[in-house]
């Protein structure tokens, strides 16, 4: 058994010995689903909005097909609120989102030399930064119904949970160009476990978001001797 154990550690230290470094910066659109009890609120329709997300990514290569992928991202999870009664259906409100997200995978590669495919899985933990609604409002008077535009910057409350966590996963294809660049395009999915809202004392209205990213990538790879 100790032979065993001796025999694991030595192929690990190999494995390490050849793992290679990248590190580059990712850009990219999203967008955003809210998942969130209606409570009996049948006059509320939530729907996806389209957001951006930029950041620096890093890879450390154990061997030639698995890999640890993280991306330190800002990200923006918007999603839009749409008041549907009659006599207010002009009233909705936009909320945007905006997150540091920092997801970690495993990242299972195959393919040639220069072109691959990538399976991503893993999770994240993020930090939502600030939030900014708009859209439009109504105000009623005795008579007649007044709809006002509003845009402004909405502070947190007790009621807010501004650390987020979750389930990550996706595709990607890369494609190694000379001077060890590689380019890349990726296709991952954020799914929240943590509500964004804690809830009311006597109203459980948690609500999730669910965000789908597509971002292309350029890196650096740093070979053996650079590393040394």
């Amino acid at each position: 058994m100790k032979r065993i154990l001796i025999l694991l550690f030595l192929c690990l230290l190999q494995q390490m010995a050849v793992a290679q470094w990248s590190v580059g910066v990712r850009g990219g659109a999203n967008t955003t689903s809210i998942s969130r009890s209606h409570a009996d609120r049948v006059d509320e329709t939530y729907s996806s909005l389209c957001g951006y997300n930029f950041g620096i990514d890093g890879r450390y290569s154990i061997n030639p097909w698995l890999s640890v992928h993280a991306d330190l991202s800002l990200m923006q999870r918007n999603h839009r609120l749409q008041r549907n009664l009659n006599y207010i259906s002009p009233v909705y409100t936009n909320h945007h989102n905006t997150y540091l997200t920092l997801p970690v995978m495993a990242d299972f590669s195959f393919g040639g030399s220069k072109l691959k495919g990538h399976l991503l899985l893993g999770g994240y933990c993020g930090y939502w930064m600030g939030q900014r609604v708009s859209g439009t409002t109504y105000v009623m008077s005795d008579y007649y119904v007044f709809f006002v535009d509003f845009n402004e910057r909405r502070d947190f409350t007790r009621e807010d949970r501004r650390f987020d966590a979750g389930l990550s996963g996706g595709v990607a294809l890369s494609y190694a160009l000379p001077n060890n660049i590689v380019l890349s395009l990726d296709a991952l999915y954020y799914y929240d476990l943590l509500s964004h809202h804690k809830g009311y004392p006597n109203l459980q209205d948690y609500r999730y978001l669910n965000t789908l990213s597509v971002t292309f990538g350029i890196s650096y790879q740093f070979t053996q001797k650079e590393q040394q």
